[in-house]
């Protein structure tokens, strides 16, 4: 893990060689080493924003010193002569080009792709047997406690009629700030074995619980049904539809784009070397 941190290192080094727009702001470096700034806005792309309100003084402190000791031994690197061994070079040059081309498909493509309402409700009307359910499947929400004292409490607040998913944030242990208490659509397959025959007899508007299974007790809110064979709705496929349309625009954009670059670029293949090439590495392979 360490030889990776300082390759980026090296990277960053050699990136920052190739243009200086001017020094970074004192007000905004939090770091230095040597030469090289640890900005704020660096420090935090190195931390999702999630987590960012949760980390101590200590661990931001920490993340600070790796930094620079990943500069430390990328500056030592350097000084033995890293920059000059070819399979350094090779390894650098690769990667710069990678996050050339994940600039490209961020920044430059991503960014031009629209897709409406119409196109996604276009292309399922002329996919649907795409959406078929090949299993019955269920949409519900979820509690999950590892004790039957706090199951019973739990039981206790949904038969006072408590919101399913209030209940859920107080108590259940994978409530998620992101998705809730809902675990969307789902097969018999996803399921313990001990939770599907309740599950799958409940009805939408109905809650079943405590079901003891994997060693925890649980609770379920059916949400929606669906049988085997019946179309899956819209709104159930409509980002599976948008990840599709969001891939065939981009492929196309992407071709579009290489046809012009390459038609302003100059290209040479020696063929004679090619095949020489291949001759070697037939001999190679006996």
């Amino acid at each position: 893990m360490r030889r990776a941190f300082i390759t980026l290192a090296l990277l960053g080094i050699m990136f920052a060689g190739c243009g200086r727009g001017g020094e970074k702001k004192e007000a905004d470096v939090i770091a230095r080493v040597d030469g090289s700034a640890l900005t704020v806005s660096d420090l935090m792309s190195r931390v999702p924003p999630e987590f960012r309100g949760a980390l101590t003084r200590e661990q931001w402190i920490k993340l600070i010193n790796d930094w620079c000791e990943q500069q430390i031994l990328a500056n030592y690197a350097i000084s033995r002569g890293a920059l000059k061994d070819p399979q350094v070079r090779r390894k650098i040059e690769q990667a710069k080009i990678q996050i050339l081309q994940d600039y490209i498909r961020n920044r430059i493509i991503a960014p031009a792709i629209k897709i409406s309402d119409e196109e996604i409700e276009r292309y399922y009307l002329e996919h649907q047997g795409d959406f078929v359910r090949e299993h019955d499947e269920v949409r519900a929400l979820h509690i999950v406690v590892s004790s039957k004292s706090l199951a019973d409490t739990v039981k206790k607040f949904l038969k006072a009629d408590s919101s399913f998913c209030a209940v859920a944030k107080r108590f259940s242990e994978e409530y998620s700030k992101t998705d809730s208490c809902d675990l969307g659509w789902f097969s018999r397959a996803d399921l313990l074995p001990d939770l599907i025959r309740p599950v799958f007899r409940a009805n939408p508007g109905e809650w079943v619980g405590p079901i003891k299974g994997g060693g925890k007790y649980h609770f379920f809110f059916i949400v929606d049904k669906g049988k085997d064979g019946t179309v899956r709705s819209l709104e159930q496929v409509r980002d599976q539809i948008y990840s599709r349309l969001f891939a065939e625009k981009f492929a196309a954009y992407m071709s579009n784009l290489l046809d012009s670059l390459r038609a302003a670029t100059q290209i040479q293949i020696d063929t004679t070397v090619l095949d020489s090439v291949i001759m070697s590495a037939k001999r190679g392979s006996k």
